[in-house]
């Protein structure tokens, strides 16, 4: 069993066996719309087996909790280990949106992986906290926007913070926006690429374009502080190497609608509580 990079780079050769985005499932039972979207996207095979929800790998059949103990597990080493000490009281941000069979199920999960969970408060109160926000002045009244693109989803939040006390105003998840469909337009666009210079359309082959999904989502990050990147992959595709070079100008363009969507979420969420930008204080990314 490897967790994380390990797992995210042998996804290549065992995709139907590598679990992903476990936190959209947990918690959840079959007939959740969010877990029925979950299971018809999964590479995975999930079913349902006494009443909860599974993977099946290799024959044999996994809770989704087993699997965030593995994650949880990865996170206390990777803790300890930069640390040099002993990692066990934690607390822990969950969506605002989760319900309390996730958050237990999440608490669970943590506490089997030999954590001391603590408290379990929502993302973006969380995000108010890490920056001080609302804690370094005992009076006043300001309203915080809270803006997370996560990897599968994005979720902004509008928070009125009055003498260190936080209201929620409004908050809004979008599952259909997130930094892997940067990758994905990335990836696409390489696809392309591959195919004006060598004369093979690897769209359809769902191996070769894991390996171009790991290249572009390597190539985004490096372009968050460079303004170009290369995507290089080894044998691509019918023993063909691939080599192409990106601009950060022609990524924005190429991600040009995700951005438009990403500052329409904003302006969908002031029109809701009633705001303009200039109602806003401050923002936190």
């Amino acid at each position: 069993q490897v967790v994380g990079l390990a797992a995210k780079q042998s996804r290549i050769r065992n995709l139907s066996n590598t679990v992903v985005k476990v936190k959209q499932i947990l918690g959840r039972s079959s007939g959740d719309p969010q877990a029925e979207k979950y299971i018809a996207e999964s590479k995975c095979s999930i079913i349902e087996k006494n009443g909860k929800l599974q993977y099946e790998i290799d024959n044999k059949f996994i809770n989704p909790e087993d699997v965030a103990k593995l994650i949880f597990s990865k996170m206390k080493e990777t803790a300890q280990s930069a640390l040099g000490s002993d990692v066990n009281d934690v607390v822990i941000t969950v969506p605002f949106d989760f319900g309390e069979n996730q958050k237990n199920a999440l608490g669970e999960a943590a506490a089997a992986a030999g954590f001391n969970v603590m408290r379990l408060i929502h993302e973006p109160s969380a995000a108010l906290l890490a920056y001080g926000i609302g804690q370094d002045s005992p009076t006043g009244k300001s309203n915080v926007l809270v803006y997370k693109l996560g990897g599968t989803s994005l979720s902004i939040t509008v928070i009125e913070v009055n003498s260190g006390i936080y209201r929620v105003l409004a908050t809004n998840t979008d599952d259909g926006i997130g930094g892997v469909c940067f990758t994905e337009a990335l990836a696409q666009h390489l696809a392309s690429e591959f195919q004006r210079s060598c004369k093979h359309d690897i769209r359809g082959n769902p191996r070769a374009m894991m390996k171009l999904m790991n290249s572009a989502d390597v190539a985004k990050h490096s372009l968050s502080t460079l303004g170009s990147a290369n995507c290089f992959v080894d044998s691509l595709y019918d023993g063909l190497d691939f080599d192409c070079n990106v601009s950060r100008a022609r990524f924005e363009l190429i991600c040009s609608s995700l951005f438009s969507k990403c500052v329409e979420a904003i302006k969908k969420l002031l029109q809701q509580v009633g705001f303009t930008a200039d109602d806003i204080n401050k923002v936190t990314i």
